[in-house]
């Protein structure tokens, strides 16, 4: 623990010493996203703004913030409930409700405005840092041919879909690790956001502008946009965290043993890449690839572990929603119709007009959409569920059919045709193919 603090030993003065550095400087990150939109606050002298969530309970007028030369219980700074009059302050909910008379509630309360929001948000947010080394060695990981394909992170359109997320200090930090993800890379993305809540995206300082009405509408007006560019799409959500890559198991063997696959991945070196970096790495191994896929993305679920059920790479599989790169070429669009699982449909439109796409199952991403407040989750129910899951089904009978283990969801099975080439059924597969057109049968 250190030398003791004023604790009694609890929390030490170097860990109060940190804590009261990361207040520090999501006070000046807020300030820097706000500029002079900033919220004109006079502070009563030895006070100051601080990082803790609004009170539930504080009624309105009331300032939260901190007493100046105080670090508190963890470094975080004294708490301090100012009135409305701006003289009398107080410690203690307790006090305030002796000095207003009463017992204060919910209903006494009033939500945090968006400047109060903000500040908890960043002082939630971690400091994005990548390793150039970690970019190398996955860029090492291409093949030569791969490698003459690699792009310009110019030559891609980068786009954020998101909606509602500026409401809670959750959905904003999952929106500023996103951001702070692009800028350690040198980019700035583009923000496809709901009307209502566009003003609070640019107050974050976000390259915002409206989506097209819906989750599809937005999807579909970013690959317009990109297309008008001249440039690939690489399609993010809001709610990523880390964007992973398994270099040391590209040519593991698919593997149905999970003890064995267990292993493997917990022995395996992981690569920390930029979302700039994971895009560049997906197009270089599409345009490289001969059966020409349109679109590329990463394993859908966060254990890598599961990923080597399959080959490094397969182009008959459902590519995930929350990040994946599209060429300016395709005509390929998001189905209107649909407000959930729109991914599926899309995958399996590319695999229709195109043939075939491109997923990585050595990429994994970090992602919270199913418990991020916000976005899509705000209309997920199992009676929207079951509306998509009808009209993907009525779309694709022979390809989507439902979970036979986890309810509202569904599965992807492509059928390779038997006219298929040998090439395409053995990358559908993970095979290699040998001269005369056979396919290399798996080891055992």
């Amino acid at each position: 623990m250190g030398a003791k603090g004023a604790c009694n030993g609890l929390i030490s003065r170097a860990e109060k010493n940190k804590m009261a550095a990361k207040v520090k400087r999501a006070l000046a990150a807020k300030q820097t996203a706000l500029g002079s939109k900033a919220q004109k606050i006079k502070w009563p002298i030895g006070c100051l703004e601080g990082t803790f969530k609004r009170p539930f309970w504080l009624p309105s007028g009331w300032l939260h913030g901190v007493k100046v030369g105080t670090s508190g219980y963890t470094g975080r700074g004294l708490q301090v409930f100012i009135a409305p009059d701006r003289v009398h302050k107080f410690y203690h909910r307790v006090a305030i409700e002796a000095y207003l008379g009463k017992k204060l509630t919910a209903k006494d309360g009033v939500p945090p405005t968006f400047d109060e929001l903000l500040a908890n948000a960043m002082h939630r947010v971690p400091v994005v840092s990548l390793r150039p080394q970690h970019e190398v060695a996955l860029f090492r990981c291409l093949s030569d041919e791969e490698r003459a394909a690699l792009p310009d992170a110019k030559d891609i359109h980068f786009c954020v879909v998101s909606a509602r997320r500026t409401d809670e200090p959750q959905g904003i930090k999952g929106c500023m690790i996103v951001q702070e993800s692009f800028k350690a890379a040198g980019i700035k993305p583009r923000w496809y956001v709901d009307a209502k809540s566009l003003q609070n995206y640019r107050r974050l300082g976000f390259d915002a502008v409206a989506d097209g009405g819906s989750l599809c509408g937005a999807r579909n007006k970013a690959l317009a946009e990109a297309k008008k560019l001249g440039k690939a799409c690489c399609q993010v959500s809001d709610d990523i965290s880390r964007w992973v890559y398994y270099g040391a198991l590209d040519n593991i063997h698919a593997t149905k043993d999970q003890d064995e696959a267990n292993r493997l991945s917990r022995r395996a070196r992981r690569l920390v890449i930029s979302p700039v970096a994971a895009a560049r790495f997906l197009l270089a191994r599409m345009r490289a690839s001969e059966l020409g896929p349109k679109l590329g993305g990463v394993l859908p679920t966060g254990n890598i572990a599961r990923g080597l059920a399959h080959a490094s790479v397969t182009t008959h599989h459902f590519i995930l929603g929350d990040f994946f790169v599209s060429e300016a070429q395709s005509e390929v669009r998001f189905d209107p119709k649909l407000t959930l699982k729109e991914d599926y449909d899309f995958t399996c439109s590319h695999i229709e007009r195109h043939g075939a796409v491109l997923r990585c199952n050595r990429m994994v991403l970090d992602v919270a959409h199913y418990s991020n407040a916000g976005g899509a989750v705000s209309i997920r129910n199992a009676a929207e569920e079951q509306k998509n899951i009808k009209i993907l089904m009525t779309k694709w009978p022979k390809a989507i059919r439902k979970h036979p283990t986890r309810e509202n969801e569904v599965m992807l099975a492509w059928r390779i045709g038997k006219r298929a080439s040998p090439k395409a059924k053995a990358s559908a597969s993970g095979k290699k193919v040998l001269k005369g057109g056979k396919m290399k049968a798996k080891r055992k």
